[in-house]
């Protein structure tokens, strides 16, 4: 079954990555439209033309530009195997996992990837159920970014987060009235956990955590959406162990 993919930079992104099998289909043209066929006959990906009527109706979405990548083969983000990344990763002594415990909404997890990719988060882990997947929403929210960040999918968090301490990951789950960010010692191997919008972690999740850390704030609203709390974590990680080149 195609996964369509919406949105300039998201095709765009797909395209220069490569390798996949699929067909660019396109309803109109313009400056940009032309540069994405031009990249995809040069990737060898098919080009079509259709009515803008049915481009609506494959993406259920009016927000496609004219233009869709429906994807068959090399899909957007590699659901890769969790032993098999953390092989890849070595025994490299700073390293950020990022687990996202029951995500639902589609643009919050494309623009955490959005932000993981800027970060150079080394994976990143979802559950299978009561969880968003990748979609062509996600690729769109996150210009093409989830093409890059290693994207792992688990059917249970809490044995994913003791696979990840067996190799030497300390995990922090984010809640309101955890330690502060800024004073935790976040160096070294580091796996950040932020819960679902609205319900926050589960309870076995949390008990898995070694620490639970929280962003200082003020204000008046309770917290942080998912998606800037990530970003901010992210980055203080990174801005102690020292940022990726």
């Amino acid at each position: 079954m195609a996964k369509h993919v919406f949105g300039y930079h998201a095709i765009e992104e797909l395209l220069r990555r490569g390798p996949l099998e699929g067909t660019l289909l396109i309803g109109r043209s313009n400056e940009r439209i032309v540069r994405l066929v031009e990249l995809a006959r040069k990737a060898g990906v098919e080009v079509s033309e259709i009515d803008e009527a049915d481009l609506t109706g494959l993406v259920a979405s009016t927000a496609h530009k004219g233009v869709v990548l429906a994807v068959s083969r090399g899909a957007p983000t590699p659901k890769g195997d969790l032993a098999e990344e953390l092989d890849r990763l070595g025994d490299r002594p700073a390293a950020l996992a990022l687990v996202l415990d029951g995500i639902t909404d589609p643009q919050n997890l494309g623009a955490i990837l959005r932000s993981a990719d800027l970060f150079g988060v080394d994976l990143a882990i979802i559950p299978s159920r009561r969880s968003v997947q990748e979609t062509g929403t996600v690729a769109r929210v996150s210009a093409g970014a989830s093409a890059y960040v290693p994207l792992v999918v688990v059917p249970n968090v809490p044995t994913a987060l003791g696979v990840l301490k067996d190799r030497g990951f300390w995990v922090y789950g984010t809640e309101m009235k955890g330690q502060a960010c800024h004073g935790t010692d976040l160096k070294g191997r580091v796996c950040l956990v932020l819960g679902g919008e609205g319900a926050g972690m589960h309870r076995l999740v949390r008990e898995r955590c070694d620490a639970l850390i929280a962003i200082p704030s003020g204000g008046h609203v309770d917290s942080f959406n998912v998606s800037v709390a990530a970003g901010i974590l992210m980055y203080e990680v990174r801005r102690q162990q020292g940022f990726p080149r």
